[in-house]
């Protein structure tokens, strides 16, 4: 079992006190019995975390329940309310809490009230068992009578036999379920054996189960393809989530609906109270627990979750999560529209959690060391500093033609563009392709774009490039590194209209905003005054002369790359205009005044990436998510992975995954991005990545990569 750097305690519930379980028993959990489980951990700001879980069998009883649910109530008084509380149920637990038990959680039946104990072997000769292991990524492993009708085709088995421990897999399993029933049983013998027993796998002999299951009576049962299970469902579409207040301040606990829209606002939690969010599509309970709330309302809030299950119509398997103020976990602040954490940086400033990068570059964050840095690499989703080479095409009816070199870095708004980066990785030569949708493209060129993209990467790359499909305003911060640092232009109207190349018009408003590394956009828009914005710098090109109208929250670099702009578009240098101090010339250029954006904007929070599998081996095309801390090993040749790194969303294609898997994956993170309950971005980039051709950004995500 691997624990990594977390500290993990496990408790069973035996007559009303929690007693600690022997530490090579984790992971066993009797199924009529509840636990504690408690793990500490720091964040990435090195800050202490407890995850404190109350896990229920299918067999407890209420009263055992009861008691877990008032001792771990106790337990998280005793850390003054600091951890976060999650309450699991036996077969649906959460991807955190089956984390910590890998490669398997391992289900026993019995429990105290039948006399069945957690106890130290030591002749191994005495162990005989069989476990029938079932789940590709959230493994569990359940101990089942040793006899012939506990087999099934469709699935693993372990024959447990003490000094040798062995593998069956059923005619109907697939490879990657007989490998996780082999890391199970190496598991057992590692952490329970001393690696002293001997791991034998083999399949489909009569003979050598006979030897453990007596002559063999009847046919071996088909099985039924394991069914997807709500907690690995990666799809919400928000309708089913409503927030609630709990207050006592009647004097009695009253629970009110403050609203059934999400995503919600930040500000209707107020500090006095406790809260609640219903998940009835997840099957998912938060309780956020105000620091300013009564002690009746904190210490109710677990109890009151659990009532909500029948009162929402949830099912009993629901998961609840409890958490304190200012302890919110990532999956609860999502469901708010831009939420802000109380100790980040506000005020007028760059988007794209610039803040956080520009702390970076203090540090002197150097792009050209990304390969010795493929952490910071994949954070910012950078492959290489951008000096490779680029060749740009434009999408022109049904063909691409290509653009001059000196006009690298324009694009018109209403066109696509196929931009092909080749850069060397190591001693391989390595291929991505941004294919680019500008905001008022036509439908036509739009659905020419991802065929040509294929057909460009089949006669350029021979197929080993990385495919990243970019909307307009939503460019990787890569992409605007392959300019030679001048800023990108997006200009209105396009190049292939019945008319031909759009004319440009005699007044031009052009929104300067930077992003990772300084590295700006400048992007057209209508002259007018209502399309300014404080955070930003902007350029006024008229025929009467030139201007940079500085935002008070514009950067220099904004300002800088607004007078760049001239430049490249042969133009005359502009005169400097400050925000307040506008003469009139400048305003009767935009057709007067008129109210523009002027509220800071909050930085924005790149949440951390998860990891699913995508698979078509029952029949069915599914998506399951990887649970705990995965690596390299858990990509699945045999299957697509989808990545989601918050700014962009990877769909990995493994060398041996069907032609059903390539196709339904890509549809599976658009799927994603449109249903998610936070109203995400849908034009977030997708970008496909080729098994052995994965680059660092993507690397980056998995500790120790190995080519």
């Amino acid at each position: 079992m691997v624990l990594g750097a977390q500290k993990l305690q496990v408790w069973r519930i035996e007559n009303f006190e929690k007693v600690p379980v022997p530490r090579n028993n984790y992971g066993y959990f009797f199924t009529g019995d509840s636990y504690i489980v408690m793990n500490e951990t720091k964040d990435a700001d090195g800050n202490v975390v407890y995850d404190l879980h109350m896990w229920i069998g299918s067999e407890s009883s209420q009263d055992e329940y009861g008691a877990c649910a008032i001792l771990t109530t106790q337990l998280d008084d005793e850390y003054g309310g600091a951890p976060i509380q999650h309450r699991e149920t036996q077969g649906y637990e959460s991807a955190l809490f089956m984390g910590y038990f890998r490669p398997a959680i391992k289900y026993e039946k019995g429990g105290v009230a039948s006399g069945f104990k957690h106890v130290e072997i030591n002749d191994y000769s005495a162990i005989k068992r069989l476990m029938w292991v079932r789940g590709r990524r959230q493994v569990r492993a359940d101990i089942v009578p040793m006899e012939w009708s506990s087999l099934n085709k469709s699935d693993c088995f372990i024959f447990d036999m003490g000094h040798k421990i062995y593998t069956w897999s059923g005619p109907k399993s697939n490879r990657f379920e007989g490998l996780q029933a082999t890391i199970v049983a190496k598991g057992i013998n590692d952490d329970e054996r001393g690696g002293k027993a001997k791991v034998i796998a083999f399949s489909g002999s009569t003979q050598r189960l006979e030897e453990f299951l007596g002559s063999q009576s009847g046919d071996i049962a088909e099985g039924e393809p394991e069914p997807v299970r709500a907690s690995s469902q990666v799809k919400s579409s928000g309708k089913g989530i409503k927030l609630f207040r709990v207050s006592d301040d009647s004097g009695k606990l009253v629970v009110s609906l403050v609203s059934d829209k999400s995503p919600f606002q930040q500000s209707m939690l107020e500090s006095g109270n406790v809260y609640i969010v219903s998940n009835a599509e997840t099957a998912q309970i938060y309780v956020w627990k105000g620091k300013d709330a009564s002690t009746g309302e904190r210490k109710g809030a677990m109890k009151t979750a659990d009532s909500f299950i029948e009162q929402e119509g949830l099912p009993k398997h629901a998961r609840i999560t409890v958490m304190a103020q200012n302890a919110e976990t990532s999956l609860f602040k999502i469901l708010f529209r831009n939420w802000t954490d109380a100790d980040s940086q506000k005020g007028l400033g760059e988007v794209w959690s610039i803040n956080k990068i520009a702390k970076v570059a203090k540090v002197d964050f150097d792009a050209s060391t990304l390969h010795e840095k493929p952490d910071l690499a994949a954070k910012y989703q950078l492959p290489d500093d951008g000096s490779g080479d680029v060749q740009i095409w434009r999408i022109e009816g049904i063909n691409k033609n290509a653009v001059s070199k000196d006009s690298y870095g324009q694009f018109y708004g209403g066109d696509c563009y196929i931009v092909l980066y080749s850069y060397k990785q190591k001693s391989r030569q390595d291929y991505i392709i941004y294919y680019w949708i500008g905001s008022k493209a036509t439908k036509d060129e739009v659905t020419a774009l991802p065929i040509l993209t294929i057909k460009t990467d089949g006669e350029e790359c021979n197929g080993a490039a990385t495919q990243i499909r970019v909307t307009q305003g939503k460019e990787p911060p890569h992409m605007l590194m392959l300019f030679g640092g001048k800023p990108m232009i997006v200009n209105m109207g396009g190049t292939s209209r019945a008319g031909g190349q759009t004319s440009a018009a005699d007044t031009r408003l052009f929104h300067v905003k930077s992003g990772f590394m300084g590295r700006c956009r400048a992007v057209e828009v209508d002259a007018e005054a209502s399309n300014l914005n404080s955070n930003d710098a902007f350029l006024l090109i008229t025929p009467d002369g030139n201007s940079v109208w500085c935002g008070k929250g514009a950067s220099e670099t904004e300002i800088s790359a607004a007078s760049e702009v001239t430049s490249t578009l042969g133009t005359s240098s502009p005169s400097r205009i400050e925000e307040g101090e506008e003469p009139s010339s400048f305003w009767s250029s935009l057709g007067g005044k008129a109210d523009y954006a002027s509220d800071p904007r909050h930085e924005t929070e790149v949440k951390p990436a998860r990891l699913f599998e995508c698979c078509d081996a029952s029949g069915n095309f599914t998506v399951e998510e990887v649970v705990g801390e995965w690596t390299q090993d858990d990509l699945n040749q045999d299957n697509v992975m989808l990545l989601d790194a918050w700014t962009c969303i990877y769909v990995w294609i493994g060398k041996d995954s069907s032609e059903q898997e390539k196709t339904k994956a890509p549809e599976a993170a658009e799927e994603y991005l449109n249903s998610d309950p936070t109203e995400r971005d849908s034009t977030t980039p997708i970008c496909k990545v080729q098994q052995g051709n994965e680059p660092i950004s993507f690397k980056g995500f998995f500790q120790g990569w190995e080519d």
